[in-house]
This record gives C-alpha cells, structure tokens and sequence, in this order.
C-alpha cells in the first residue's frame, strides 16, 4: 500500500513538473518579441535624436528633426508590433507561402507568382522620386536593424514556423502595391463563373443574371457628364487560402464628408471606414508622424511601407472606398495545335513566354517546378480556374505602369484640393474613390481608377486571336469624375454606382448594390447639422435597406399563406414587427437572412445544380444582384423550377423558402429559429492565421470571437461567408472621424490592436470597444500626446 502511494506521488509529481515546465515554456514563447516601449533604443545612422510617445493603446506618435530619422524609426517600430505579419505579406506578394506552409499552399504561390507583382515594383522603382526611394531604404534599414537586434528574440510565429525573416529591401514594401491591385480586383472572381454560367442556362436567364444598373439610382458622381473622351472551385479555395493568412484590402468602404453648412463645429467633419477581411493582426496600424514645419500626418499604414495610407495631415484629410472597377478582361485564346507555347494573334501564331518557377516547399528536399505560360497579356490561368477545353489568359491592371506610391507619399504633405487631386492622379492600378476635407472649409470627392478604354463590356470573355479587344489606352485622369463643395453641403461613397447611364466609358457592371449607400444619405439628409456623436452613430448604424427593401414583398405573400404552424406564425410576427435594425440581441435578424439564403437558393440551384451553385455562392456579390432584381422586379424567369412541370411565380418561392425556413434551421443548428438571437449565431471572428490549429490558439489565446450585430448590408458591415453562414470575417478595419475644426479632437478605433504580440497588453485591446461603437481620441498637438503618453521610448545613434 505505500509503495503504491509512493508511486502515485511519483507520478503526481511529475506531471506537476511537466505542466510547469509546459507552461513556462510556453509562456517564453508566447512573449517572443515583446519590447519595452519605454526602453532607449541605439539605431546606426540616426542624425538626430527621435522620441516616441504612445498612449494607452500604444499608438505610436513619432517625434522627429528630419525625415531620414523618421522613416528609419518608423521601420524599427513597425517590426516591433507587426515583424512576422511584414514577412507575411512579403511572401504573399512573392508567392512563397509554401515554404513556410508546406505543400497545401503550392498552388496559392503559382497564382500569386503569376501575377507578376515583383515586376510592377520594378517599373515603380524606375519612376520614384530620389525623396521617396530614400524614405523607402530607411525604413528598410530600420527594419533590418530590429531584425538584427531582435535576431534571438522574434515573435512567436517565427519560433514555431521554424525559420527567420530575410532582410527587407525597398522593394518588399513597393510589392504592397500589387498586393493592393489585386485584392480589389472584382472581375477574377465573377467572370469565370459568369462564363460557366453563360454554358449553362438560357439566355433569357443568363440577361436576368447580369445587374441591372438602372436599378440603382444612388451614384458616387450623379451630376458628372462628358461628351468626349481622349473562377472554378480549385482557383477559389487557392485564393482563400491567401486571404485567410493576408485579408483583402479595399473590397468594400465607407466615406463621407460634410461641409460646415451642415456642421454643428462650423467646419468639415471627415469619416471613413475601409473594409476589408478581419482576423489578428488586422491589416492596419495606427501611426502618427511629425518633422517640424515639414510633416505632420496620422492614420493607418500598411505594415511593411511607411507612409499614412488614409488619414489626415495639417491641412487636409482623405479616405477611401472601391471604386468596384473591373479591370480584368479574360480572352479565350486559339492554342497552336502542333506547339502548346503559341496562339494565335490577328492572324500570325505567336510565342508564348514560358517561366520555369520552382518553389521551395516546407519539409521537401528539392522545390517543385511549376510551368507559368504568358501572352502579350497576361498569364494563361484556365490552369488555376479549371475551365475545359479552352485556354483563357488575363489582362490585369495590376500589371500596368502606375505610381500608387508616390500618390500616398504625396498625400501625406498635400496642402488644398490642387494638390490633393496632383497626388491622386498617379492612382491606376489600385481604384478609389477618394474623399476630402480641408482646414479651409472645402470638401469633395476624387474618382481615381485606371479605366480601359474597351470596345465592349469587360465581364464578357473575349476572342483571344484579335487585337481588337486589347487595350490601347485609358481615360484620362482629367477626364474622370470629382465633386467639390457640392450645394448640398455633403459627399460620400460606398462602393456604389460611379456614375449614371450616360458614363462614356465601361467602369464596371459589378458595384456592391446601393444599401449602405442610400442608409447613408438618408441619415446625412436628417439633420440640417451633424455632429461628432452623429458621425459615431451612421459608423455604427446596423438599419438595413435591404431588409425595407426585401421584407414586405415577403410578408405579402407569406400573409396569403393557408394554416401557418405556431412557430410559422411566430417567424412572421417577429419579421412584421422588426424595425430592421440588425441589433445583436434580436431574434428576427436571423429569421431574415436565414431565409434570404433559402430564398437565394431556391432561386438558383435547379438551373445551376449543385456543382455550379457551390461555386456561384461563394461570389455573393452574384448572389446579391439576382436576389435583388427579382425581389424589385417581383418576378423573374429564375422563380419557375425546371425539375416540375409546373411554372413557379415569385409567390410560390417565397411561400416555399417560408416553409423551409424553420425545419433547415432545426437541421443546421439545433435550434428553433424563433428563440435564437442574431448575436448567438452571427459571430465576429477574429482568426490569427496559427490561431487555427487549435492546440496553438489553446495555448496562446490567438483568437477572438465575439457576439456580432450588423450584416453585410448594414453601414456598420459584419460580412460572412454565405457558404459558411454566420461567421463575420469582413468589416470596417478601422473607423475614423476627423474635425477640421480641431484636429484634436477627432476619433479612431481598429478591430484588434497595435501589437501583432500575443503576449502583449495592446494585441486586441481596442476589440470589445470596436464591437460596442466605442472609439478612443486621435491626437495630434503635442501638448495633447504628452499629457496622454504611457510610454516614451527615445532613439539615438548607436
């Protein structure tokens, strides 16, 4: 008996060892990289001595004599907060995942490889000022100066990935640019399935399929006019791969501005809220930058380049939102029967460029050799999208000559709206309508897209063995729409609509339809004055159009419904009594977008089957445009079932998705959808790209999920997936609310936090503000940073 006690405390003591060893072991991994933000810092070259402020969130505020200094601080200090997220990005942009992923993302890195982003930094490079590239080289030498520093200590990513960052080069953070272009590109998605579906259903329902843009009379430029002007499913999970590890940036935004006619400040107030996918890190980081009488910017920068992407300096203040360009044109090309590397081209056949790509791969002794065939166009992708019997290449903005670098550079010094729109003008390849707002009183809006002067509609696939589709030029930047100081005293942008049908020129049939948009002139149009606190409210509005919209067509067909069971009755109350405000803790959200995708569904899937429409769902932006026309147009050749004999109307499928709507739910979830409430299902996610091996967010506590109201269409967007209802991965990346008036007295927020550090006390400690509406000051005078500064690190030469 007491050897077996002997033993039993034996082995007690042991697993107390082990867990303790455990635990400290993890916990040294867990704050790798962690620094001391009061700490003195010793940086080579540094002129003169540098000193950060940051606030309780640990907001940098960068102090500096000169901008060589500044650059080469702000580089040391973004590898502080956000080094393995840098190197991330970088390999995104080199399609080298898989060497730190392993085989799994071989693909992913043949379809970044093929876009070709490297080359375009390389055109940058030839064309940026001697300013720009030395602003670029110090914030590349600050950067390698963290990485020597911190060689031993790199955050936790490094540690269990097993591998060390390479140097960074001026190069690596020019190659963001690509990464910007093709994030927003919306034809690479939707056109390929456009074409599948095109081989599949009539005609007649493949015209009911395409937007009908006349339906959406909310434009960003409704008064602009001018007479002259000079996917398969294989592609589609590749591409997911890549955004679950880099979000999309740009794919849909809010901004408006008003005047201070229709200010309570008597000056412009300025908001935008850029959206994009949400995990940890978030794409963003806050900064604040200042060089006496030369510089004096804040907002949110790119991790791995140094300038303020959106935010405001002394004078004036930008925000952006997509301006939905298609600028992907695909071509079906005639192959060379005898000689695969060939096609033919108005008439002669001619070389393709073959590229040998090998790519190194995790855990593999030798790369793997991949084959990447080019056109005089582009890459030849049908490869990556799996559609038979053609060969397709692409034609991508991305790959033209632009200079998004020196438009940023520039806006952070720009002073009134001539040189506001002088810097604007070197936006092509990455397409915004930019919002402004000046210290003088003036506001507008700023549309800033490389737009190809086409013989037809871009979503359309085009003949190969031409040059009559190619494109020869672009408009003009002095051709493109703008407002300024508009009568109505306001401007915004949602990713709606550019312009009416008189447009001269094809920008895109795919505009995120005009809910946010109309919610927010319908709140701008309220009030004769607005305020700080009103901007904070149309931020976090979740009222939906949509639903005013979609609803009592339902309801009036649900209402002529014959013996509705209790809870039928109960899902129709709650709809009719809803005021279609998305909050967290209501039921009928749910019931609503709940029954939008049976409804979508039953719309769909017979003509597509069940192969097409898995993958016609996940481009949702489809999905949306045929819901909505034949929800407006009450009635569509798409509501007959081609597996009955019968012809459907619009009345049977929604009195049919109504009777699906609670036993689907039942199935799905295990729940009665008339006790479920919005926030219990819809959930923000907020995935740090190792946060999803279990074993590793268990030990390290990478993720966030948290109860979420809004929805797609909602101003304050919590966006998912409709193949992977209801997990909100897709919103506003950070909020920001300017006053002209008082610069001091401006507001911002981001989803997670400074720190890309798990162990740090700012890796998500802006998140539960984020989600309850909440924001923290942003400011700027330096009496104001140093009263609220927790932490002052200085920097001197070493």
């Amino acid at each position: 008996m007491k050897k077996r006690r002997k033993i039993l405390i034996i082995v007690f003591m042991f697993i107390f060892i082990v867990a303790i060893a455990a635990y400290m072991f993890i916990n040294n991994i867990k704050s790798s990289g962690l620094v001391n933000y009061n700490e003195e810092v010793k940086i080579e070259g540094l002129k003169s001595e540098v000193t950060v402020y940051r606030d309780n969130f640990g907001v940098p505020h960068v102090f500096a004599e000169n901008e060589e200094d500044l650059y080469k601080v702000t580089g040391y200090i973004s590898a502080q907060d956000r080094m393995w997220q840098m190197d991330l990005l970088r390999r995104v942009t080199q399609g080298r995942l898989s060497e730190i992923f392993g085989e799994d993302m071989i693909k992913s890195d043949v379809i970044l490889r093929s876009l070709r982003m490297a080359e375009k930094s390389e055109m940058v490079l030839e064309e940026i000022s001697p300013e720009m590239l030395k602003a670029l080289e110090n914030f590349a030498d600050g950067v390698n100066q963290y990485i020597e520093d911190y060689n031993d200590n790199l955050s936790f990513e490094f540690r269990i990935l097993g591998y060390k960052p390479e140097k960074w080069k001026p190069i690596h953070s020019l190659n963001l640019i690509g990464y910007m272009a093709w994030n927003l590109e919306t034809g690479w998605g939707t056109e390929s399935i456009i074409y599948k579906v095109r081989n599949k259903v009539s005609e007649a329902k493949f015209k009911e399929l395409l937007p009908d843009l006349s339906l959406q009379k909310t434009q960003v430029y409704p008064d602009f006019e001018l007479n002259e002007i000079l996917v398969d499913t294989n592609l589609i999970s590749s591409i997911r791969k890549i955004n679950k590890i880099a979000p999309p940036v740009f794919r849909a935004s809010n901004n408006w501005v008003v005047a201070g006619k229709k200010s309570t400040t008597g000056m412009p107030i300025f908001a935008n809220d850029m959206h994009l996918g949400l995990m940890v890190p978030g794409i963003w980081s806050q900064i604040h930058q200042h060089v006496e009488g030369k510089l004096d910017v804040t907002g949110v920068i790119l991790p791995g380049q140094p300038f303020v992407i959106a935010g405001h300096n002394a004078d004036i203040s930008w925000g952006m939102t997509n301006v939905m360009l298609d600028g992907a044109d695909f071509y079906i090309e005639k192959i060379n029967p005898d000689n695969k590397n060939q096609y033919k081209y108005d008439g002669e056949w001619k070389d393709m460029e073959v590229r040998k790509e090998l790519i190194n791969v995790k855990g593999e002794e030798k790369p793997v050799e991949k084959e990447i065939r080019f056109t005089h166009r582009g890459p030849i992708i049908n490869e990556f999208k799996e559609i038979e019997n053609n060969s397709i290449s692409m034609h991508w903005i991305g790959n033209e000559r632009s200079n998004e670098l020196r438009a940023v550079y520039m806006l952070n010094r720009a002073k009134n709206w001539t040189e506001f729109r002088d810097a604007v003008s070197s936006f092509k390849s990455v397409s915004q309508n930019i919002a402004y707002a000046d210290t003088k009183g003036n506001i507008g809006i700023q549309c800033c897209a490389g737009i190809p002067e086409r013989k037809a509609p871009g979503y359309l696939f085009f003949p190969g063995d031409t040059s009559l589709y190619d494109w020869n030029s672009f408009v003009p930047f002095d051709s493109l729409p703008y407002i300024y100081n508009p009568e109505c005293g306001y401007v915004f942008s949602a990713n709606n609509r550019t312009t009416g049908n008189d447009s001269p020129y094809y920008i895109s049939e795919w505009f995120d339809l005009p809910n946010r948009a109309n919610r927010i002139e319908q709140m701008l149009t309220a009030k004769d004055k607005l305020s700080i606190d009103d901007f904070k409210k149309m931020q976090n509005d979740q009222h939906s159009v949509l639903t005013d919209d979609m609803k009592p067509v339902i309801l009036k067909y649900v209402k002529n419904m014959k013996k509705l069971t209790s809870d039928e009755q109960k899902a129709f109350d709650l709809l009719k009594n809803w005021d279609n405000v998305y909050s967290k803790d209501e039921v009928a959200p749910l019931i609503f977008e709940e029954y939008y995708i049976i409804f979508s569904k039953n719309i769909m899937k017979d003509e597509m089957g069940d192969t097409l429409y898995e993958e016609f769902l996940k481009m949702d932006l489809l999905t949306n445009y045929l819901t909505d026309k034949v929800i407006k147009n009450e009635g569509s050749v798409w509501c007959d079932d081609v597996n009955t004999k019968e012809t459907e109307t619009l009345e049977d499928i929604i009195q049919k998705s109504f009777k699906e709507l609670i036993p689907e739910f039942k199935e799905k979830y295990s729940k009665n959808i008339t006790e479920t409430k919005w926030g219990d299902i819809h959930k923000l996610a907020l995935i740090q790209p190792l946060g999803k091996v279990k074993m590793l967010d268990f030990a390290f506590n990478l993720n966030r999920t948290l109860r979420a109201g809004g929805s797609y269409h909602t101003v304050s967007p919590y966006s998912y997936d409709f193949k992977d209802p209801y997990i909100a991965n897709h919103g506003a990346s950070h909020r920001h609310i300017y006053n002209t008036a008082n610069y001091d007295e401006s507001y911002s927020i981001i989803p997670t936090g400074v720190s890309g550090i798990p162990a740090s006390k700012h890796y998500c400690d802006q998140t539960d503000m984020y989600i309850n509406g909440e924001y923290h000051p942003d400011y700027i005078s330096l009496k104001k940073i140093k009263k609220n500064a927790v932490y002052i690190a200085f920097f001197s030469e070493k």
